[in-house]
């Protein structure tokens, strides 16, 4: 009641409240309209590499190139190994036969090639394949030490495999370094089965002993590894979600885990977060939110109102004849009235109310949970505070006006976001068309620029 007497009262003060009232049906805004839904967050050391719906965010890898990288590894690894090996036999410090290696070893040379070309052509890598070839990587190491070495120094086997190990869960944690383990145990095994059944005699209990060494180095070394590729998935979120201006979340450090590099990382970026906040979103002269950061409030504003069918309206505002304030006494006093005006909206706004620079003298105003009447209310407080207020320049006072459209919904949809952005412009733009210093509410049928019909007919409402 008291929101429809102080807009009654405005109406009779001649405030320049406009309404258009009209029985056309009202548009709907169109699938081109529609803001796409803001992705899910990264929360998976897959989805990080490659696998995410965000994949032009900084620091974000594809797993083919990863593949490639670590092809290249691999290559060197193997060549230096089959080098070393002919050296020694070519010195006699090693005996035993070369063919194996040089048999073995370029026929694995020649299939990891030939499987990162395919992989980098086609800038794609599945899960199969990178089990593949951590086998591959297995099945070399065991074909080479079997054929090459007494069964005495098997356990040399075990030693390559933790580089193969190292190789993949730098960055594939689950099914290749889990292929790598299981495969050595198995492949060791069988060595050692093979050798008996030939009448080696096989010391299984320290054998045994030494498999169980290898499995503790490998599980401990897959937790450090997963621990510390969870971490960092946590980080490129963070850093994901700063990009995309969502200072939300912070770095949790788990209790207890170890203060490595990821942990200062993740310190100093919650040290920085205001401060980047701050960069990010918002509007270095005025100290209000800028575009990006405005935007993200009013999704979350609408996000959180279309759950509950809430009310939200919006107010763009500009301001009038700006140009001729810069050139009449300077930019830097018209910098003073854009401070000077931000004050003035917070003054006029209520409790959780958001102001946003969007333009150079473009303003918007949103209002959650406020329906039209209220919304004109708070339009007429900004015009009339406004109006009244004398701007102190280096050259005198100064006084403005200010036009303002409104766009009010009860949301039910949340893609109505660009839709409420584009009704409070084309009220706006029509304010500015009957003569500025006023309010326009959107109404259906309001077209700004492309009707000017409907000019007369709001002036007569008024």
């Amino acid at each position: 009641m008291q929101a429809n007497a102080a807009v009654a009262r405005a109406r009779t003060r001649n405030s320049n409240y406009a309404y258009r009232v009209s029985h056309a049906p009202e548009s709907t805004p169109s699938s081109e309209g529609r803001q796409p839904p803001v992705a899910p967050p990264l929360t998976a050391l897959g989805r990080m590499l490659g696998r995410s719906p965000h994949a032009d965010r900084a620091g974000l890898v594809n797993n083919a190139d990863v593949v490639v990288w670590q092809s290249s590894r691999r290559l060197a690894m193997a060549a230096l190994l089959g080098v070393v090996a002919v050296a020694l036999r070519a010195i006699g410090a090693v005996s035993g036969p070369i063919w194996p290696t040089l048999t073995i070893l370029p026929i694995y040379l020649a299939i990891v090639t030939l499987v990162t070309i395919a992989i980098e052509r086609r800038h794609h890598v599945m899960r199969p394949a990178l089990a593949g070839l951590a086998f591959a990587d297995v099945v070399t190491i065991f074909a080479i030490v079997s054929l090459d070495a007494p069964p005495a120094f098997y356990s040399r086997a075990l030693l390559l495999s933790l580089l193969a190990l190292q190789l993949t869960q730098l960055f594939f944690v689950r099914a290749p370094a889990f292929t790598v383990v299981i495969g050595s145990v198995v492949g060791y095994v069988a060595m050692l089965g093979v050798a008996a059944s030939r009448g080696y005699p096989i010391q299984w209990a320290e054998q045994l002993s030494g498999l169980a060494i290898y499995l503790l180095v490998a599980l401990n070394s897959l937790m450090l590894t997963a621990s510390a590729n969870r971490r960092l998935a946590a980080l490129v979120d963070l850093f994901g979600r700063a990009q995309r201006g969502d200072f939300s979340l912070t770095f949790v450090e788990e209790r207890g885990r170890e203060p490595d590099g990821i942990t200062m990382l993740g310190r100093a970026y919650n040290q920085m977060r205001s401060e980047l906040a701050t960069m990010v979103l918002a509007d270095a002269l005025t100290g209000c939110f800028n575009r990006r950061g405005f935007e993200q409030v009013l999704r979350e504003v609408i996000f959180d109102a279309g759950r509950r069918n809430g009310d939200v309206a919006l107010l763009a505002i500009d301001i009038d004849h700006f140009k001729a304030i810069n050139d009449s006494v300077g930019h830097l006093a018209g910098d003073t009235v854009l401070r000077d005006l931000v004050a003035l909206l917070a003054q006029a706004s209520r409790a959780g109310d958001v102001v946003g620079r969007v333009g150079g003298e473009e303003f918007v105003m949103l209002l959650p949970g406020a329906d039209g009447e209220t919304a004109g209310v708070v339009a007429e407080r900004v015009m009339s505070i406004v109006r009244g207020h004398a701007f102190r320049t280096a050259r005198g006072r100064v006084h403005v006006t200010v036009s303002v459209g409104i766009a009010a919904e009860q949301v039910t949809d949340a893609y109505i976001t660009s839709a409420l952005r584009a009704r409070a412009d084309e009220a706006l733009y029509l304010a500015k068309r009957l003569g500025r210093d006023r309010v326009v509410m959107w109404a259906p049928g309001i077209r700004s620029n492309a009707t000017p019909p409907w000019s007369d007919i709001v002036a007569s409402i008024k």
